[in-house]
């Protein structure tokens, strides 16, 4: 049985089956003047400062999502913040694998043509990848790329080892990235990560790379990818996320047939309940007991 900690879900109305889903598995449901802690599954932080003021006995709130800069300035000792680690990341990854082979296989070239215009059988098979961000999603992914055998390094902060890839810190970063076939970006977006990928290191990019980004749009300067695709400085790129979000219409990227984009849509909680009502749980029951929760939100770092 769940310990006695009363949890307000907001905005409302709050999506149905998550609240089914979490009646069912024991989370005591409460009003937010009840509350003892917030699930938010809202995307408008001010609209989470509002309901925070009308809450004065909230001392632990549960984020949908796995990025937390748009909350960071909300964030005061009085409260702890938990991010949705984990919960999205084999779709995420699924996602990222998808935009990849796409852009590999020239797909949106393809859909575009309107007529029969073979294009080059380009595999994933054996290839050099690297993964900046050593998270959930990076090791769903590396999971996923397995079968592919290809020849994985990884670039994230801790360089902490991690199963069946080569880890470094972000100093190796400028050395590694030169060697890859396929890049993906499943990094935070913090002070130290914004702008990533810039004009200077997609030059230093292969001809033939491909760039993935299903973490957040601000990892890449946007103008030099333009720039990039439209010269020929990599192939292609996969983007499930843009800076501005959403794109607009009239953005040349929409146009390019090496560029492949999506619509933020790689995960959503509707599609990992499951995994996110398991969180829920476990953090409450660890609250109870003392801990911190899982996905605390480390305020310096970010994320």
């Amino acid at each position: 049985m769940l310990p006695d900690l009363p949890v307000a879900v907001l905005p409302q109305p709050a999506p149905a089956d998550l609240l089914t889903a979490l009646h069912d598995s024991g989370v005591r449901l409460a009003p937010l003047d009840q509350a003892q802690g917030l699930i938010w599954t809202g995307e408008q932080p001010s609209e989470l400062a509002a309901a925070l003021e009308r809450a004065p006995s909230v001392r632990w709130v549960q984020l949908a999502s796995s990025g937390v800069e748009s909350y960071l300035p909300l964030m005061d000792q009085r409260i702890r913040w938990s991010r949705a680690v984990g919960v999205q990341s084999e779709l995420v990854a699924e996602h990222a694998l998808m935009l990849a082979l796409t852009v590999l296989r020239q797909g949106a070239a393809s859909v575009r043509a309107g007529a029969w215009r073979p294009r080059p059988a380009i595999g994933l098979t054996n290839a050099e990848v690297l993964v900046v961000g050593g998270g959930g999603v990076a090791r769903a992914l590396l999971a996923l790329l397995r079968p592919f055998k290809v020849r994985p390094k990884v670039v994230c902060r801790s360089g902490a080892p991690i199963a069946g890839a080569e880890v470094g810190t972000p100093d190796r970063l400028d050395t590694w990235l030169p060697e890859a076939r396929v890049v993906f970006l499943a990094a935070p977006l913090t002070a130290d990560t914004a702008g990533l990928i810039d004009t200077v290191r997609l030059r230093s990019m292969r001809r033939d790379a491909c760039l993935v980004n299903v973490a957040r749009g601000g990892l890449v300067v946007t103008d030099d990818l333009v720039r990039a695709l439209t010269s020929g400085w990599i192939a292609g790129a996969g983007l499930d996320v843009t800076d501005p979000e959403p794109l607009p219409p009239e953005h040349p990227l929409w146009s390019l047939p090496t560029c492949v984009i999506t619509a933020h849509c790689a995960g959503d909680l509707d599609h990992a309940l499951g995994p996110f009502v398991d969180l829920v749980r476990r953090n409450i029951r660890r609250l109870a007991d003392g801990l911190e929760p899982i996905g605390l939100v480390d305020r310096e770092l970010g994320y």
